[in-house]
């Protein structure tokens, strides 16, 4: 009577299986939390991304932490199944699409607050200028927008 065997399944410990199901939680909660932020970014909501930050870079730094234990011992992923390996594959290319919105969100926003800023100086510049008159003693009258007394230059050669 001929045995029937069966396909060998790898064990994995359970240190390994917890690092792996660690890093499971972490990337999905990392992707959830990324894609809060970048909806956020999208509607303008800063609070919420100010909300979001803090949870942002303690997942990014368990992240990391758990990619350099992977690092350190890549052989946990070797003893995965083909299904598992799959698994945390997926989820690492939703976490990358996630972070490479959110970059380009961030950048956008950050770039706009940019010329927002930009054109507020611009705009109490150009006031400031105009606003700026002689006075019947002939002193420059006006101030700058911290209070401090516009500043004058003449020609020499006058």
């Amino acid at each position: 009577m001929s045995k029937e065997t069966a396909p060998q399944t790898r064990a994995v410990p359970d240190r390994h299986r917890r690092s792996i199901e660690d890093l499971r939680i972490v990337m999905s909660s990392l992707t959830e939390l990324i894609d809060a932020e970048n909806a956020a970014l999208s509607g303008h909501d800063i609070e919420t991304v100010k909300a979001l930050s803090v949870n942002k870079w303690t997942l990014a730094r368990n992240y990391r932490n758990q990619m350099q234990a992977i690092v350190d011992a890549p052989d946990i992923l070797q003893i995965l199944e083909e299904d598992e390996r799959a698994s945390l594959r997926s989820l690492g290319e939703r976490l990358q699409t996630a972070t490479e919105r959110n970059e380009r969100l961030l950048t956008a926003n950050i770039e706009a607050a940019n010329r927002v800023m930009h054109a507020v100086v611009e705009g109490v510049k150009q006031a400031q200028e105009r606003n700026a008159i002689y006075g019947r003693s002939g002193a420059l009258k006006g101030s700058t927008a911290d209070g401090r007394p516009l500043a004058v230059s003449f020609n020499k050669e006058l």
